[in-house]
């Protein structure tokens, strides 16, 4: 009896030690289930997208706040509201509604409208939008409006639209070139143009058109990226020399190297780099928008197609001498080839007038003078060809774009500011050919 009593208490011990481990491994298993993939998780998780859906209420909530406050108390625009206060915007330059989903119902909720400018008096009643993220510089629709992306740049009272206020102003700089969609098409009676080109314009390019009344233009020419450092020995120009063609965000300001020595690809590439944002996309100038900035020009200005059939009279071309401001480079052309030398310190003087082709030419860097400051931009008539989106049909084998302006190793008359030259391959470049970006309003 006494060894059988033994027995069951070491059966006994046995099955509890059994039942011991099992309700641990049973413990682990809801541990895990609670820590690792299960319950725990899934309840950590909802408070998280609860938290992060709070944290998106709250955002847009207060984005429309400020809105409100920027837009719903504004005054209306009138003859007598000066210039550079904010109004208003007008109900086609609203944007599309702002939306958010109510965490504690699930609704979706409409709380108003966004948009990507905000509308500021230019005087006389006239408006003009201003992209979220730039500000007002000065000027008016007869004379080119300014805007900057640097907020040092806004309009404080004073004249900063003058040619000899730009070196002060630190931002980039776009002017605004107003049209309706019947003034925005392609120019064809020039007849300035050396290869079959795309007669169309893109509908993609209406679009702002339409709602805004006008685009951006940059002011300047493309200026080099500040970290890419410019050129100290002369360079030998031979269609094909790329020492600029790096991915770089250019600039659109005074005094700056003008970025040549690019292919297309890079300009075009680079000159999209510049913006993209809620508000404004920057790109490379189409054909479309070249023709009618040269035609506002044109208007604005009180020239005639003269002036733009031959633009000596407000373009750096080998044949013009004028007066400048800045800093200057020539080129030679010596045993068939181009080469330009290094730029030299800025210094006040005028140009050469190279009388003969293949004689020289003088490039300077970035509104160097007022002789090429109309409507506000700058060497929009010679200094440097500049790149266009507009496809040459010249060749069917090979990839061209039309390049515009002239430049400064070409006549005024030869190859003027609304001439299409067609025979540029993408993948050319020089020491005569740079680029212009423009801001596409979402």
């Amino acid at each position: 009896m006494k060894l059988t009593s033994k027995k069951n208490k070491g059966i006994t011990l046995v099955a509890l030690v059994i039942t011991i481990v099992i309700l641990l491994i049973l413990a682990g298993i809801s541990i895990a289930q609670l820590t690792g993939n299960g319950l725990f998780d899934k309840v950590q998780l909802a408070k998280q997208r609860t938290q992060e859906a709070q944290e998106k209420e709250n955002s847009i909530l207060k984005e429309y706040e400020e809105y409100m406050k920027n837009n719903g108390d504004l005054p209306e625009n009138t003859q007598d509201t000066e210039a550079g206060k904010q109004v208003r915007l007008p109900e086609q330059w609203q944007g599309a509604e702002l939306k958010y989903v109510d965490t504690e119902t699930g609704e979706e909720k409409v709380v108003g409208r966004v948009a990507a400018v905000y509308a500021v008096s230019l005087g006389g009643g006239e408006t003009v939008p201003v992209p979220n993220g730039f500000y007002y510089v000065g000027g008016n629709l007869s004379t080119g409006v300014i805007i900057s992306d640097n907020q040092a740049d806004k309009y404080d009272g004073t004249d900063k639209t003058t040619w000899e206020k730009a070196t002060e102003l630190q931002g980039n700089q776009f002017v605004w070139i107003p049209c309706t969609e019947q003034e925005y098409v392609k120019n064809t009676t020039w007849n300035k143009q050396n290869a079959q080109w795309d007669t169309t314009t893109s509908n993609a390019e209406l679009v702002q058109i339409r709602k805004y009344g006008g685009f951006y233009v940059a002011r300047y020419e493309a200026g080099l990226a500040t970290d890419i450092e410019e050129f100290t020995t002369k360079q030998q120009h031979t269609g094909s020399n790329k020492i600029y063609n790096q991915d770089g965000v250019p600039q659109s300001k005074a005094g700056q190297i003008p970025w040549m020595f690019i292919d297309w690809n890079y300009a075009k590439k680079n000159a999209e780099s510049m913006y993209n944002t809620d508000s404004v996309q920057s790109g490379l100038i189409t054909g479309t928008q070249w023709d009618v900035m040269i035609t506002k020009i044109k208007e604005k200005e009180n020239m005639t197609d003269a002036d733009l059939t031959s633009s000596g009279n407000w373009g750096n071309y080998r044949n013009t001498q004028i007066d400048y401001n800045g800093r200057l480079a020539k080129a030679t052309y010596t045993g068939g080839y181009w080469y330009l030398d290094k730029f030299g310190e800025k210094t006040t003087g005028k140009t050469a007038n190279y009388s003969t082709d293949n004689s020289g030419g003088d490039l300077l860097t970035t509104g160097a003078s007022n002789y090429t400051h109309k409507y506000h931009t700058f060497d929009v008539a010679g200094n440097l060809w500049e790149w266009t989106e507009e496809d040459s049909h010249y060749q069917t084998s090979n990839q061209y774009r039309v390049i515009r302006g002239g430049s400064y190793i070409y006549a005024y008359a030869t190859y003027p500011v609304c001439y299409r030259y067609g025979h540029c391959t993408v993948s050319i470049s020089g020491l005569d050919i740079g680029y212009r970006a423009v801001l596409y309003i979402k």
